[in-house]
Order: structure tokens, then C-alpha cells, then sequence
């Protein structure tokens, strides 16, 4: 009697879709959909546990409710094993799983002592997901350290004009601090960097 089993070859990718998800009467789902590959989307199958895809939805909050209640209406009516939930036809197209990492191994079968991978890459197991770590946009870290800048600047001049003997409406005011949140904002830039 042949076993199944995962192979050690382990894979990570950033998304997958799914049209179709099978369900039987065992612990495990198999989903047919695609495998994100850099910008090229590979036919592909998976097969993972009802935990894994709970996970998977929890971190698609937005599709959510419409594959959550897909699948709980089919298992409610659910006449035939195996039963098919078509996503594509219930929805209107395939439902996209991204924003996530996805630990994938290939399934394998002993033979004669050996395990035997079979499936060429087209079918995965997908032993766990995790939220995708988002990546720090420079950009905007640039952007707001020129804005702080330009905040201790003024609360800087706004100080100069108090040396001069302004009063504190016609200091603010020189130094453009006139609104209130502007000028505490300033406060808190200049007293950051002068700690």
C-alpha cells in the first residue's frame, strides 16, 4: 500500500488564486487554482487543512464573507462526496490570495523504501501561511524626515523671535505657528532633536 506524504522541498510564494475547492470526507481540501511564480500565474492544485484556509481568509478580510458563506452553504446542501464549490461560477471569478506568504511542499508516495515526488509541480501542499511583512517606503520616510525638519526650523524661529523680545501671538506668528497643532507639532520635532 502506497503513503502519502511531503516531500522536504519547501517553497514559498507571495499569492495563488482558486476557482474551484473540493470538498470529501476527509481532514484535508484540495483547491484548484494558480500559483503567482514572479508576474507569470502557473496552473497549479493545492491541497491544505479546513486551518490553513481558515487562516487564508482571515488574511483576505475583504473576500471573506463571500468564500466563507460559499462554503458554508455548500457543506449546509452538501448531496454528493466529493462536492465541488466552483468560486469562479458562485462569484464571478477566481478568488486571489495575496498580501501573504505561503509555505508550500510537493506530495510524494513511497516506493520500495523511497519517497517519490509525482507531481511536477503542479500540485502543492500548503503546510502554512503567514501575512506578508509590508515593505518600508522609503519614499514617505524621506518625506517625513523633510517635514520634520521644517518643523524644528520653525520652532527654532519662533524661538529667535522670543530672544528678540516678541510676544508669544507675534513670535507664533513670524514663525508661521499661528495653529495650534502646527505649533505643537513643531514643539515636539525641535524637542526631539535637541535631546
Amino acid at each position: 500500500m502506497k503513503q502519502l506524504k511531503t516531500t522536504s522541498s519547501v517553497n514559498t510564494c507571495p499569492a495563488i488564486s482558486i476557482g474551484q475547492i473540493i470538498l470529501d470526507d476527509s481532514n484535508y481540501i484540495t483547491m484548484w487554482g494558480n500559483l503567482q511564480q514572479g508576474d507569470n500565474w502557473t496552473r497549479c492544485d493545492f491541497v491544505t487543512t479546513y486551518e490553513v484556509l481558515n487562516t487564508m481568509l482571515r488574511y483576505v478580510q475583504d473576500r471573506n464573507d463571500a468564500v466563507q458563506m460559499t462554503i458554508v452553504k455548500k457543506l449546509e446542501d452538501m448531496q454528493q462526496i466529493p462536492e465541488i464549490i466552483d468560486l469562479e461560477a458562485e462569484l464571478g471569478s477566481a478568488v486571489v490570495f495575496d498580501n501573504m506568504n505561503f509555505l508550500l511542499s510537493r506530495p510524494g508516495f513511497r516506493d520500495q523504501g523511497t519517497w517519490i515526488e509525482y507531481t511536477d509541480g503542479e500540485c502543492y501542499y500548503i503546510e502554512q501561511v503567514t501575512p506578508a511583512i509590508p515593505v518600508k517606503n522609503t519614499q514617505y520616510d524621506k518625506k517625513i524626515g523633510q517635514c520634520m525638519d521644517m518643523l524644528y526650523m520653525s520652532y527654532e524661529l519662533y524661538l529667535g523671535y522670543l530672544e528678540l523680545d516678541f510676544d508669544e501671538d507675534g513670535a507664533r506668528q513670524k514663525a508661521d505657528l499661528v495653529d495650534d497643532l502646527k505649533y505643537t507639532l513643531a514643539y515636539y520635532a525641535w524637542k526631539e532633536r535637541t535631546i
